[in-house]
């Protein structure tokens, strides 16, 4: 049935479903990891030298577009063909992995160049990941044939709030205290990130899990067909002998 919605109810369908308020919390702490690391790390390599990393600092913006490449595709397949199209498990293996590669970073900012390099291009692969499933699949999962878009852009608007909050924040601890803190300030919203997707771990459009429990009772009713017909073929074959 047709249905027209007006501004309002289009907004008090998208924030007042607790599923999409989730997806944009998400995405605040995806904001706040890509852009802590894509924006912080070539100020932090011109500040403090990186000898053994010259290469990263370099080929920064070519190594950003690979790695966020590789981690969106990474998070679509790990999604649909290892957790039946749920965006949740995938999202809460991301955050995981960036909590430990922030981790990773803090212990060895001054001390090992290269691998603080290669733990921040980790990071924004694993990020690409989670705001790829959050911003648009999850989005056009929950947000309904008439909302699809107004979910999308409010849940993408929320990583464009994590830039500000991690812009003003990391920017003054850098400022008025050490570099030490960067990696550090990151790492609580991996942790964030990783408890919201947590909640989200079995939650499926309604559309995908009817289709799934389609699928599933096909191959039931085939399962059990074809071992009716091998039972019968076996006593077929002990009455010949």
């Amino acid at each position: 049935m047709h249905e027209e919605y007006s501004t309002l109810d289009l907004f008090k369908l998208v924030f007042l479903n607790p599923l999409i308020v989730m997806f944009a919390l998400i995405e605040l702490t995806a904001g706040v990891l890509r852009n802590g690391i894509m924006q912080w790390y070539t100020i932090f390599g011109h500040d403090v030298k990186q000898p053994g990393a010259e290469s990263i600092l370099a080929n920064w913006g070519l190594l950003l577009c690979v790695f966020g490449i590789i981690g969106g595709f990474a998070g679509g397949l790990i999604s649909d063909k290892i957790f039946q199209s749920r965006r949740g498990p995938p999202a809460v293996i991301f955050c995981a992995f960036m909590l430990m590669m922030t981790a990773v970073m803090a212990m060895n900012l001054f001390s090992l160049p290269f691998v603080v390099g290669v733990a921040a291009l980790l990071i924004v692969a694993a990020v690409t990941g989670v705001h790829s499933l959050m911003s648009g699949t999850v989005a056009a999962d929950f947000g309904g044939r008439k909302a699809t878009a107004t979910a999308s852009g409010i849940v993408d608007g929320f990583v464009y709030l994590g830039s500000g909050v991690q812009s003003l924040d990391v920017g003054y601890l850098v400022t008025h205290h050490s570099w030490q803190w960067w990696p550090i300030f990151l790492m609580p919203f991996g942790l964030i990130g990783g408890l919201v997707a947590w909640r989200i771990w079995h939650e499926l459009p309604a559309a995908t899990r009817v289709y799934i429990e389609t699928v599933e009772r096909k191959h039931l009713v085939l399962a059990t067909t074809n071992g009716k017909r091998r039972t019968r073929n076996s006593n077929a074959e002990k009455l010949i002998a």
